[in-house]
């Protein structure tokens, strides 16, 4: 299964949310946040935790995003790019889902989604 998951990564396009282009202000974005594993069936082979999520707005806008923990990639400055990119201002509602892993909730926080999710 890990195996056939980074074949797959490898074929998709590799962009930071930034490429796509921003719309007009948003009113409501609706972000979302979840960890699972990945857990390697051969022995002595590392498991890796992957955080996944995505934001998205009424108007059908959407930007899915996804790091596997303890790498370099920050993940709430992952999380303000997409937001960036499907057109958060400072007036944009932003509602949270999480499954309440205060990890998570933190991440949202750091991203700067600060209601309850």
């Amino acid at each position: 299964m890990r195996r056939h998951t980074f074949k797959v990564a490898e074929t998709l396009p590799m962009r930071p949310a930034t490429e796509t282009p921003a719309s007009a202000g948003a009113e409501a974005v609706t972000v979302t946040l979840d960890a699972t594993f990945v857990r390697s069936c051969e022995d002595g082979e590392r498991h890796l935790e992957v955080r996944i999520g995505n934001v998205e707005t009424g108007a059908g806008g959407r930007q899915v995003f996804g790091a596997v923990a303890k790498t370099a990639t920050d993940l709430a400055a992952l999380i303000r790019g997409n937001l960036d990119a499907v057109g958060r201002t400072p007036d944009t509602v932003l509602t949270a889902f999480t499954d309440g892993c205060p990890g998570l909730r933190r991440i949202l926080l750091d991203a700067g989604v600060d209601s309850l999710p």
